[in-house]
């Protein structure tokens, strides 16, 4: 039997939800990088996916460490 705190499950439920809310930012990065053809932008948009990427995987490599302790 799993004996999980209370703070152990909240972590988790705080984990899951930031990695869901870094997925879906990280889609948005990807949309607005397609969607941009001026110059000017196109550096800001790769600012934008790679910042939102690095973020969501930091947040799954959290998330397994967590797991994994």
């Amino acid at each position: 039997m799993f004996n999980f705190s209370t703070s152990d499950l909240e972590l988790e439920d705080n984990l899951n939800y930031q990695i869901e809310e870094a997925r879906e930012e990280w889609q948005e990065a990807r949309k607005y990088f397609n969607s941009v053809s001026d110059p000017d932008l196109i550096d800001h948009a790769i600012y934008l996916l790679e910042a939102a990427e690095s973020r969501y995987s930091y947040l799954v490599k959290r998330k397994k460490e967590h797991t994994n302790s």
